[in-house]
């Protein structure tokens, strides 16, 4: 007994961790499982995920970099517009009426044109609006907006298709800027028969030399400044109104 002794306190430290390893492997199968996982518990947790590293990897990036189409959004319809009635023009012809009227000789035959004119004006602003819709500019009646009828001079509706235009401008030119406003608006269409269009103004506006000089053929319309022109050169901007340089 006391060699036993004797040996167990010369035995290194060593020697002793050796032998609780040993009896540690003649644990029942049970519990070397517990103590112990599996090879198969020790596999990456990338590899479990997926089987091709690569294919993830680029599916991932298509996947960041594709966005969701979307259609483009249809762009507003413009509302139908009534265009103000504009009196100034009849105020400075009837103006400038009276004033000639009390000039010798000039009251006689001037005098009294340019007070026609003014009172001409005057009821054709109370009478006449200037109207858009979603396909044409027209002319209507009253604040009722009823049909004019058809036009004096070439006949048909006084309706055009803004696709129609081929140009339009107001005169005397650069007085739409200024305060008393421009007295005739101009436009040019080819909506009317072509058979009319060298009718009237037509004839100069179409001829060979016009149409050298830039001009596009179409019927030509003038009608004096009755409404804001402002407000007109506007609409006929938003609705593509075609004009020349």
């Amino acid at each position: 007994v006391h060699h036993r002794m004797l040996l167990m306190k010369t035995t290194p430290p060593i020697v002793c961790l050796t032998i609780a390893v040993a009896v540690q492997g003649f644990a029942p199968l049970h519990q070397a499982r517990h103590h112990f996982p599996s090879f198969a518990s020790l596999e990456p947790a990338a590899l479990r995920m997926s089987s091709n590293p690569l294919e993830e990897l680029l599916s991932g990036v298509f996947k960041s970099g594709t966005k969701a189409k979307t259609e483009p959004e249809p762009e507003p319809e413009l509302p139908d517009v009534v265009i103000e009635p504009d009196f100034k023009l009849a105020a400075i012809f009837l103006g400038l009426g009276v004033l000639l009227d009390t000039i010798p000789y000039i009251q006689l035959v001037l005098g009294p044109l340019v007070t026609v004119l003014g009172l001409l004006f005057l009821v054709q602003t109370f009478r006449i609006r200037f109207t858009f819709d979603k396909e044409a500019f027209e002319l209507k009646q009253g604040d009722s907006l009823k049909d004019i009828g058809d036009n004096i001079v070439v006949g048909g509706a006084n309706r055009w298709t803004y696709d129609s235009f081929v140009n339009y401008d107001f005169f005397p030119e650069g007085w739409i800027d200024q305060p008393q406003g421009p007295i005739l608006v101009y436009f040019k269409e080819t909506q009317t028969p072509s058979d009319n269009w060298n009718e009237g103004p037509g004839k100069s506006a179409n001829s060979p030399e016009a149409i050298a000089n830039g001009a596009v053929p179409g019927q030509v319309h003038f009608f004096p400044a009755l409404c804001n022109t402002k407000q007109l050169r506007s609409e006929f901007e938003r609705r593509g109104c075609a004009k020349l340089d």
